[in-house]
């Protein structure tokens, strides 16, 4: 009876609570890592151990052997023979090769120890996935690795990291006691995205007051203009909005908006129940409810008379809730009542105080009036404090949630952080609608930027 109660209870363990409890008793099944690991001093390690059952848990670590460590760290708990093949495969660029237990182990460990020197911590899942490795004694034979590039680190900037890690490396060693490298890729990418001009900036020489007077002279010719002047304001417009950018501090909000944005977006047949705004026990969701409301859904921005129609079906159905109303209002901003639409968007916080959207809205609502709500003063609104612990988004949802960032962004008037945000907004595979509506706020922004810089006050 002992042993029953003893298999019950390792039966009832989390994922997590068994890898800390119990993976390291399981036998080593394989080893696997890059094969150019050495060269290029990055390594991806994983280690794969295997139940009774011949399942697999498997730990995944990508160690950066030249400055920063365990960058990445995942899991996978009792998953088959062939998810582990597909897993650890899924990366085609890779060029994989069995190693020892101990080489895996002296990779991870190394990059950890010469990382937590410079004061970098490792990736936060490495607090569970460690316990996939052994504990680091002297009982694992040692195998001499090599870091960093003679003796010094070696920082490769990558897309998403900021110069906050120079800051650190010179804190810690010191400066001319580490090298730092710009990949070719990261210049092409900052060429064609950081600063919206492809092409040279022939204004560069220009003084500020040289720029103005140019700029005022262009938007007064603005009726009459050809597509020589056309395409002068046009990089006069990116020209000036680059002398506003700090280039220190993208890469810093790059990072903040990559954390806070890089989620799944659901494409339209796929609602969440949470967008219902319902309890589960208060509505069926049924077909006939699903395909009425994509159908108004869809109508909305290009058939406001039909999707009315569907909008009406749909809610002699399910009565008042808030995707109706949701609906309802994408209906009124399509007929450009914007009177109307605030006033819904106000009686709807007021009916669903906890409906997310909705709180976004009027979180914008607010920020567009002048007045930034308290939560939003000194921080950006991170993801998790608006959807929880949610892994995906309808695209409505991501829509409203990146227009909260640029209203926060108009009223501070951060030329800054605007250009970090259009890095990453180019980045995502954004539905195209989507991408069009944002595309178009973000250059209006800029325009208006511009805009107040040449303006007499900006030169005050």
């Amino acid at each position: 009876m002992a042993k029953k109660k003893q298999t019950q209870q390792i039966q009832q363990l989390s994922p997590e609570n068994y890898i800390l409890q119990k993976a390291r008793n399981l036998p080593v099944f394989e080893c696997m890592v890059n094969e150019d690991w050495e060269f290029g001093k990055m390594a991806s390690v994983s280690v794969a151990r295997k139940h009774t059952n011949g399942n697999i848990t498997l730990g995944l670590y990508l160690v950066d052997l030249n400055c920063l460590g365990v960058k990445d760290a995942h899991y996978l708990f009792n998953v088959s023979e062939p998810e582990y093949r597909r897993t650890i495969t899924s990366n085609g660029n890779l060029d994989l090769i069995s190693i020892s237990y101990e080489l895996a182990h002296n990779i991870v460990y190394a990059g950890l120890e010469f990382a937590k020197e410079l004061g970098f911590n490792p990736h936060k899942d490495f607090s569970v996935a460690r316990y996939i490795l052994e504990e680091d004694t002297d009982e694992v034979e040692l195998i001499e690795i090599e870091c960093g590039k003679n003796g010094k680190p070696l920082y490769v900037k990558s897309e998403l990291e900021s110069n906050r890690i120079i800051a650190q490396l010179e804190r810690e060693v010191g400066k001319g006691n580490y090298d730092f490298i710009t990949p070719v890729e990261y210049e092409e990418i900052e060429e064609k995205n950081l600063y919206l001009n492809e092409e040279e900036d022939e204004f560069s020489k220009l003084t500020f007051e040289e720029k103005q007077v140019l700029f005022h002279q262009l938007l007064d010719s603005m009726k009459n203009m050809d597509k020589v002047d056309h395409k002068k304001l046009k990089n006069l417009i990116a020209s000036g909005f680059n002398d506003l950018v700090d280039t220190d501090l993208v890469d810093d909000y790059n990072i903040a908006y990559v954390d806070n944005l890089d989620v799944e977006i659901l494409p339209i047949e796929e609602i969440p129940f949470e967008l219902w705004g319902v309890e589960p026990d208060n509505l069926v969701i049924t077909d006939k409810i699903t395909n009425l409301f994509i159908k108004a859904y869809n109508l909305s921005n290009d058939n406001t008379k039909k999707a009315s129609k569907k909008v009406t079906e749909l809610k002699k159905i399910t009565g008042d809730i808030p995707a109706v109303r949701l609906l309802e209002l994408m209906l009124l901003q399509g007929y450009n009542k914007e009177e109307e639409a605030m006033d819904l968007i106000v009686d709807n916080i007021k009916r669903f105080p906890d409906y997310h959207i909705f709180r976004l809205q009027y979180s914008i609502a607010r920020i567009n009036g002048g007045k930034i709500p308290e939560e939003y003063k000194d921080s950006i609104p991170t993801y998790s404090r608006i959807f929880g612990d949610r892994t995906s988004l309808y695209e409505i949802e991501y829509l409203n949630y990146l227009l909260l960032f640029i209203a926060l962004i108009d009223q501070e008037e951060n030329a800054t952080k605007l250009e970090a945000l259009l890095w990453v907004i180019e980045e995502t595979e954004l539905p195209e609608w989507i991408n069009t509506v944002i595309t178009n706020e973000i250059m209006a922004l800029k325009f208006k930027f511009v805009l107040n810089y040449f303006s007499v006050k900006g030169k005050e």
